[in-house]
């Protein structure tokens, strides 16, 4: 049965951008870069009219993971691939899984992958029996056709005798 639960290291492996829950009441929302299976916070500085991005030191998964709200795909668009629901003083004491949300990237999900190397063993054309039978088909066949052949030939040389 394949996992709906997203491990640290498939957190590593398969996201571009994590999203932390926020602290206190503000609206700001820390954000993290993955880069070479490192994790780097990012913050934006405007300079004049430019948005300049400036990342941080790197910070390991592990510090970071029961903190982690989204994470968002290595795709250009960066569609989301997993959540955590919410972050309340409730759930503190027994913390929500970081749930796959099955868009995006589906070789995350252990059933596509098991499905994609188990469908040429499944297909029907591939059955050792399926296969047996239609070699014996192409060897009565190729079989037919020689004989065919032969006759013709034969029929020829009588009709150039006579």
């Amino acid at each position: 049965m394949p996992t709906t639960t997203m491990t640290p290291e498939e957190v590593l492996k398969y996201g571009k951008r994590v999203i932390l829950f926020q602290k206190g009441k503000g609206r700001h929302k820390e954000e993290f870069v993955i880069q070479d299976n490192r994790i780097f916070q990012q913050a934006f500085l405007f300079i004049g009219d430019r948005k300049h991005i400036r990342k941080t030191n790197p910070v390991e998964i592990m510090d970071i993971y029961d903190q982690i709200e989204r994470v968002y795909s290595q795709q250009r668009k960066g569609v989301l691939i997993a959540r955590r629901s919410g972050n309340y003083e409730s759930n503190q004491k027994r913390l929500l899984p970081l749930k796959k949300t099955g868009k995006g990237m589906g070789a995350t999900l252990q059933g596509a992958q098991l499905a994609k190397a188990a469908y040429p063993l499944l297909c029907e054309e591939n059955h050792p029996d399926v296969v047996k039978r239609r070699a014996q088909q192409r060897i009565k066949q190729a079989k037919k056709e020689e004989d065919e052949k032969k006759r013709l030939r034969q029929e020829k040389k009588q009709f150039q005798q006579m």
